[in-house]
């Protein structure tokens, strides 16, 4: 095999100072090292960087015992079989005649192989949302929603005693009773001391409970009371 970077069946490969080098893109590719969106794959750089514990990407070549060790921690059947292809197809051949003359994929074949690539990044991906959703449970809101959820209740405030310009509203006790009231049942529902720390993933949930939220007979017997007064002294 010459200098010159050669293709078999998507593989790129070439020689250097007497070894065989493999195209890092195409090796990814092969042993499922990569995700497919909208029509296009693309290499997880990020995690074959790890498993190589150095920098790579487009363009480089990486040596054969560092194509081995992507194998072995790519750790799927897709690798398992590409590697196999290398080892006992394309490299013997490389060794003994110079080349590799490759029997072209069956669209059946094709086809299996793109299927056990998509079943890896599709595993890929449900452990990156477990990952995310337990992020959602650990954190609290972040300062857009914290704003939006602040707003929400004080709007919902508003409604229950009858608006900005009420008797209700403009009696500072029982503002602050039914904000207090409120507060409390968003607190128990969702075990926290302050709205700060409600999870992220209880946010819709919250919103909802608030903006459909009533207060008790008691609290809104004294709303009634108060605006119903104002307009007997009308």
């Amino acid at each position: 095999m010459t200098n010159e970077v050669q293709v078999f069946n998507g593989l790129k490969v070439k020689e250097a100072n007497g070894q065989v080098m493999f195209d890092a893109e195409s090796a990814a590719i092969g042993l499922g090292l990569s995700q497919t969106k909208s029509g296009k794959t693309y290499v997880r750089w990020e995690t074959v960087t790890k498993y190589l514990s150095q920098k790579v990407g487009k363009g480089d070549f990486i040596t054969e015992p560092q194509f081995y060790k992507l194998a072995i921690k790519a750790n799927n059947e897709t690798a398992e079989r590409f590697q196999d292809w290398v080892t006992e197809k394309v490299l013997p051949s490389i060794r003994k005649t110079g080349g590799y003359q490759a029997k072209p994929m069956t669209p059946m074949e094709l086809l299996e192989t793109q299927f056990e690539a998509l079943k890896e990044v599709s595993a890929d991906q449900q452990e990156l949302r477990g990952e995310f959703a337990e992020l959602k449970e650990q954190f609290g809101l972040p300062n857009d929603l914290r704003k939006r959820f602040t707003k929400a209740r004080n709007k919902r405030v508003v409604e229950v005693m009858g608006g900005y310009y009420g008797t209700a509203y403009n009696t500072k006790k029982l503002r602050n009773a039914v904000y207090r009231q409120l507060g409390n049942v968003i607190k128990d529902r969702f075990v926290i001391s302050e709205f700060a720390s409600l999870p992220l993933s209880k946010f819709d949930e919250a919103m909802r409970l608030t903006q459909n939220w009533q207060p008790d007979e008691v609290l809104t017997f004294a709303i009634n009371g108060a605006n119903e007064q104002a307009l007997l002294e009308v």
